[in-house]
């Protein structure tokens, strides 16, 4: 046999494996003779390999934590001052009403932003990290508002069940699509990706508008994320939109009220949503 082989999400080979939703190969010669074939068991949501028996490809399905090193943004040092900081941090506060799972995210964005506010102000729905942890455990993809959420989010957290992250913003005729309606661009930019928010992950933290836009797509359209953060900061519409979003009972949301928020608590949710998944939580 052939030494480990891995996939792109097109199907070709490539030396990196690849960490995906799902893996589709309808012709025999897209895997050579004789292949191993390596994914993690969280990773991939679906495959489907034609002459995978005839061809002699072993296919081998992983738990993440088998890879070598899947924390390779945190060394021993850095490990040990966020221990002390999450100690601290649980000193401090005392008793809260917040279940396990729950607290792990507040926690987090204590730990991010210093600001043991965010303690009262933070509203996490009943379902909100169930759905949150199961979606992220099927590859699901991140939406964000900000260019800053996207280069704040570790790669290597992402890698864990294959998540993409989107920037809708950054489509090609988002900035033309708001001149023509008269709204903003992050507005314009998640109406046009509508259609793919189902079961999606959104996180808004700096455009009050985009999440507006967002409770409208789940009111009037019917758009179902699995889960969506609304932490956007400032003094114009983002405590509004903020409220708009808690009232939805039916969608799981976690959202901070007021005019507090901002991209690192975005990423501070997200990064506590993908440890938990992490760890069987």
């Amino acid at each position: 046999m052939s030494q480990k082989t891995c996939l792109s999400p097109q199907g070709s080979r490539t030396d990196l494996c690849f960490w995906g939703r799902g893996i589709s190969l309808t012709r025999e010669d897209e895997v050579e003779l004789g292949a191993v074939l390596v994914f993690p068991i969280y990773g991939i949501k679906d495959f489907f390999c034609l002459g995978c028996l005839r061809r002699q490809v072993t296919v081998i399905l992983r738990f993440p934590e088998q890879r070598g090193n899947d924390r390779p943004g945190l060394v021993q040092a850095g490990r040990a001052i966020e221990e002390e900081s999450f100690r601290i941090i649980d000193k401090e506060i005392g008793e809260h009403p917040f279940a396990p799972g729950e607290w792990q995210i507040v926690r987090r964005v204590i730990h991010s932003t210093g600001d043991f506010d965010y303690a009262r102000q933070i509203r996490i729905s009943a379902n909100a990290v169930e759905s949150g942890l199961k979606a992220l455990r099927d590859g699901a993809r991140i939406y964000v508002d900000t260019r800053m959420i996207r280069a704040g989010l570790a790669p290597w957290r992402l890698e864990w069940f294959g998540n993409d992250v989107v920037t809708p913003v950054e489509s090609l005729g988002s900035q033309e699509a708001a001149v023509k309606a008269g709204i903003t661009r992050t507005q314009a930019a998640f109406r046009s990706c509508a259609g793919s928010l189902d079961d999606s992950v959104i996180a808004i933290g700096n455009a009050p508008t985009a999440l507006r836009e967002i409770v409208r797509l789940i009111e009037e359209d019917g758009v179902r994320p699995a889960l969506v953060i609304g932490v956007p900061v400032g003094f114009v519409q983002a405590e509004e939109s903020k409220a708009a979003l808690w009232q939805l009972e039916s969608q799981p949301s976690i959202a901070v009220l007021g005019r507090k928020g901002g991209s690192p608590v975005a990423v501070a949710i997200v990064h506590a949503l993908l440890e938990l998944a992490k760890t069987g939580q």
